[in-house]
């Protein structure tokens, strides 16, 4: 079992690092309202089109000594840094979900079942983890959480939990099925609603917004994956995160005598809540648990 463990890591971090390449491309490409899909690969710099060597996950980077290899433009040390995150998450998803797999008897009905029911929560979590990371990223660039990503993942969440729930029960019950999906679509609309409700009190008390529409749909989102517990701890520790850094910030401005820019400081909370829902993906409700537990 331990070489199937093993064996399975490391293809899932090899993956990992093929689709964090991939999302490399869109995160350049798509604020830039560009095709992700044509043209091929090229410098951002030169045109330069990158042949299939040139266009290795990570193994690239070194070959090329981080520069392009027409104009010598260095090569962003973003892009092996995401392909590194993202075959790093997921092959923590595996190692997280993996243990059903490994001793399920696959030759027996019930086996079968939790192979498959295994293997969808593996891909779940290997692409809300992929998500994150391109909600982080781009808001943390460009102050934006586009409706292509939260909407989609939405609806795919919701889809996620009702099968989750589904190939948990031993027998296909309706009712089961049913209080799964309404638990779920409760747990998006009190997720995004959390987020309305601040907006609107900050607009009363303020006549100017505060969090935008595109946070409200991103803790839509982690209702869907992660249920009202998940996606509202992962809230809270967004907020304690996004307070310290406002926190260490502010003693930034006042060293060098600029307070004065202090309101005027905009905080990417969508970066601080999409980190906060990975540590809910491998460490489920561990603030609320440790309340629960009294320490």
């Amino acid at each position: 079992m331990n070489e199937i463990q093993l064996i399975g890591t490391i293809f899932a971090a090899l993956l990992g690092l093929a689709f964090g390449s991939f999302l490399n491309v869109v995160l350049i490409r798509f604020p830039e309202d560009e095709s992700i899909v044509t043209p091929r690969s090229h410098c951002r710099n030169c045109e330069h089109t990158l042949t299939w060597w040139e266009n290795l996950p990570l193994i690239s980077f070194f070959l090329l000594r981080g520069r392009c290899r027409s104009c010598h433009a260095g090569i962003p040390l973003r892009y092996p840094i995401t392909e590194v995150v993202i075959g790093l998450l997921w092959a923590c998803c595996w190692r997280r979900f993996s243990a059903p797999l490994l001793a399920a008897n696959s030759a027996t009905e019930s086996g079968v079942h939790l192979v498959l029911h295994t293997l969808t929560a593996i891909a779940g979590n290997c692409l809300l983890c992929w998500m994150l990371v391109a909600l982080a990223t781009l808001d943390a660039e460009y102050f934006w959480l586009p409706n292509l990503l939260t909407y989609p993942g939405i609806a795919l969440g919701f889809v996620f939990t009702v099968e989750q729930a589904w190939s948990n029960s031993a027998a296909f019950v309706p009712e089961n099925l049913l209080h799964a999906a309404g638990h779920c679509l409760l747990a998006i609309l009190a997720a995004g609603g959390l987020i309305l409700l601040i907006r609107l009190a900050y607009w009363i008390v303020r006549r100017e917004e505060g969090m935008g529409l595109g946070d409200a749909k991103l803790m839509a989102m982690l209702g869907a994956w992660l249920g009202i517990r998940g996606s509202m701890e992962s809230f809270i520790v967004a907020m304690l995160a996004a307070t310290a850094a406002a926190f260490v910030w502010l003693l930034v401005l006042a060293v060098r005598g600029k307070t004065s820019e202090w309101a005027k400081m905009p905080l990417p909370f969508g970066t601080f809540l999409s980190i906060a829902a990975l540590a809910e993906v491998f460490y489920p409700q561990w603030i609320l648990s440790r309340l629960q537990l009294g320490f």
